[in-house]
């Protein structure tokens, strides 16, 4: 049996076509020729490939991550017996492909609060062109947690804070699985009030710490 905490080039799912990398569906093909009797991939880009492509696999899921972020931005530091009522938190996601996968983790983790996707548009004419939109215009001061599978550079949480923090939000959380980048974005610690990782991949807390940047790196099973 085998582990894998963090999938190498998880997000090539969709690059299934001519003239781009196939570098995951090589890597599952890989995996299969090694004849493991089991395979655990922990929160993968798209379980759903995954699945379907590799033999005798399971997928450990973020539930248990997200439930320690949520007993800690949950839990003032001078009481862990009072927990903040749900209606005063939202579980977000990025964009319409992650809401799905949330509202799953919100029925495991048997959430009772508000779940909500912020959306994203591209443009046809100028290949690469991305818009974020959050079609609501008032929070009412509630804080919100934004979920994840990945980080890669960091500018799609660095613009959904931006245009969050003007629509009468409270407190701005940030949890993602994986942290793949090696030049931490410190603007993500100036905007979020909290920052969770996994230690799914290999983080240098000491390149972290020189940086200053504040995380909070949790075992990802």
């Amino acid at each position: 049996s085998v582990t894998i905490p963090c999938l190498l080039d998880a997000q090539a799912d969709r690059r299934f076509a001519n003239n781009q990398p196939h570098s995951l569906k090589l890597l599952l093909r890989h995996l299969n020729n090694l004849n493991f009797k089991n395979i655990e991939v922990f929160h993968p880009h798209n379980a759903e490939v995954v699945e379907a492509m590799l033999d005798n696999v399971t997928i450990l899921d973020n539930s248990k991550f997200i439930n320690t972020v949520l007993f800690d931005i949950k839990t003032p530091p001078s009481t862990l017996t009072q927990f903040k009522n749900e209606n005063s938190l939202i579980l977000m996601s990025t964009d319409a492909g992650g809401f799905k996968p949330l509202m799953k983790l919100a029925d495991k983790l048997k959430w009772k609060g508000e779940v909500y996707s912020a959306s994203k548009s591209r443009s046809t004419e100028i290949p690469g062109l991305l818009h974020q939109q959050v079609d609501r215009q008032d929070f009412q001061g509630k804080d919100i947690l934004i979920i994840d599978d990945i980080c890669v550079k960091g500018g799609t949480f660095v613009g959904l804070a931006k245009m969050l923090k003007t629509r009468n939000c409270g407190k701005l959380y940030l949890a993602v699985s994986h942290m793949t980048v090696t030049d931490f974005n410190e603007e993500l610690t100036h905007l979020y009030d909290g920052v969770f990782i996994t230690n799914s991949k290999n983080l240098p807390h000491g390149q972290v710490s020189a940086k200053g940047v504040d995380l909070t790196i949790l075992n990802y099973k």
